[in-house]
């Protein structure tokens, strides 16, 4: 059973088609999504979104945002989303966000 999923950005729709599976970052930890899920509004964290879509693993690491959940659609508008073509590419792209928004401090 799959379900609508929209993964979109103000510059660019990153994934816009049947989805089997979805796994989210939000801000209090990773949540998962299936078909038929209750309706919720959840705000988006930094990490890496997992998307099964017909058998194949999509990924893309997010920063911010807002997800809307409902029985069968999932909207995710993401401040920032950076596709990935594996699991390493996704860390990696993930730790080069995370140094970017380390701020030196200065007296």
């Amino acid at each position: 059973m799959t379900f609508q999923f929209l993964l979109s950005t103000p510059d660019k729709t990153y994934f816009n088609g049947p989805a089997d599976s979805l796994v989210v970052p939000g801000l209090g930890g990773y949540f998962g999504v299936l078909a038929k899920h209750a309706c919720m509004v959840a705000a988006i964290g930094t990490g890496i979104a997992k998307v099964q879509s017909a058998g194949v693993t999509k990924l893309f690491v997010i920063d911010g945002g807002v997800a809307e959940v409902t029985p069968d659609e999932t909207v995710i508008l993401a401040d920032l989303a950076i596709s990935a073509t594996d699991i390493a590419d996704a860390e990696q792209k993930l730790e080069e966000l995370k140094v970017k928004r380390v701020v030196p401090v200065s007296f």
